[in-house]
């Protein structure tokens, strides 16, 4: 791994002084993160400027997965069901209410996982287990309008493309990651390389496929058209989680074991800065049990497991949920700092960022 560079003392300053007026900018209107709670069958809504739960709404079996609509108003949710129980049902969330609009089966088949809307705002894509891996839903309708993809004997990953012409597909278990027409359905693509691809981000202009690949610890940058291999970048251990900033500046990178955050440029492809989430104390305002008293720096030390990142929309910072202690941690991605610590799902969920102020302020 390379060494951390240095960044010069006024460039620190000039970018503490933007996240300053960032913050201050966003802390006049109220946002939301939304947090899918497995055990408690429920999503929690957070109040990202004081972190207090702004209220929960209760979901099927097995949250994990959720998407946010583009204009900010509506969250798909699937439910995945339980280890005895195959979950087969998706709910529309309206998040400003916090009420349930609708549910959706996807029948006949199994654990929706991974979602992502597409850009008209109506349709998403939605990873299934069963006769196809992936499904086209409208969500106002609740019904499927098509299926992508090979059988699927485990929920597979995919990213969309910004423009929603395409989908790029790939196999957590390990296999070549395809690009497939959403209009016809065809494979247009298929890398030579396969990856255990944990996740996957594309760039704004299509240019550029980030694929985390957790079998070998690496991240592999594949050409966005034809799916060649530009670079294969080494990783923390058990890469889980890869989020690119919204100017497309910096890919973000989290890596489980190792217990950090990797930022790499996305134009020289080098690693720039290297995080430990281990470092971070917990400000939570969530009470905890008594099995629970004891230090929040010594708890997060033993187990903190980054698993899921989202780029915040400031461009500055980034929410890393992280694994059994349950933190949601915002970073400056320039200089690792803490900005704040919320409290989510004990066991690893989804985790969404909303404008909206969510559950009518409940």
């Amino acid at each position: 791994m390379m060494p951390k560079p240095r960044m010069a003392l006024p460039a620190r300053i000039a970018l503490l002084y933007g996240l300053w007026l960032g913050l201050q900018a966003g802390a006049a209107q109220a946002a939301t993160l939304l947090v899918s709670d497995p055990d408690n069958r429920q999503v929690v809504f957070i109040d990202t400027v004081t972190g207090q739960r702004r209220g929960a709404a209760a979901t099927g079996a097995g949250p994990r997965m959720l998407a946010v609509s583009p204009n900010g108003q509506l969250a798909l949710i699937g439910n995945y069901g339980s280890a005895t129980a195959a979950g087969n049902t998706l709910q529309l969330l309206d998040i400003m209410s916090g009420r349930m609009r609708s549910t959706i089966s996807v029948a006949p088949h199994q654990r929706p996982s991974a979602i992502q809307w597409l850009p008209d705002g109506r349709r998403a894509l939605v990873a299934v287990q069963g006769a196809k891996s992936l499904l086209k839903v409208d969500a106002q309708t609740g019904q499927i309008e098509a299926s992508y993809g090979a059988t699927a004997a485990t929920p597979r990953q995919f990213v969309i493309s910004r423009d929603g012409r395409a989908v790029f597909l790939a196999d957590p278990a390990g296999d070549h990651v395809r690009k497939i027409d959403l209009a016809t359905g065809k494979e247009t693509a298929i890398s030579e390389t396969s990856a255990a691809a944990q996740s996957l981000a594309i760039s704004s202009d299509g240019a550029r496929l980030w694929v985390v690949d957790r079998g070998k610890d690496s991240i592999k940058v594949l050409d966005g058209g034809d799916l060649r291999l530009i670079a294969e970048l080494d990783a923390g251990n058990l890469p889980m989680g890869v989020a690119l900033t919204p100017n497309g500046r910096f890919a973000l990178v989290s890596n489980a074991l190792s217990a950090d955050i990797a930022v790499y440029d996305t134009a020289s492809l080098e690693q720039t800065q290297l995080f430990s989430t281990r470092s971070v104390a917990s400000a939570s305002l969530e009470p905890r049990g008594e099995e629970d008293r004891f230090s929040d720096v010594k708890r997060l030390a033993q187990i903190s497991i980054p698993v899921g990142i989202l780029a915040a929309p400031d461009g500055l910072s980034a929410f890393v949920m992280n694994n059994f202690s349950g933190e949601i941690i915002q970073f400056d991605i320039f200089t690792g700092a803490a900005l704040h610590v919320f409290q989510g799902s004990r066991r690893a969920g989804g985790l969404a960022f909303s404008p909206v102020a969510a559950g009518g302020g409940q």
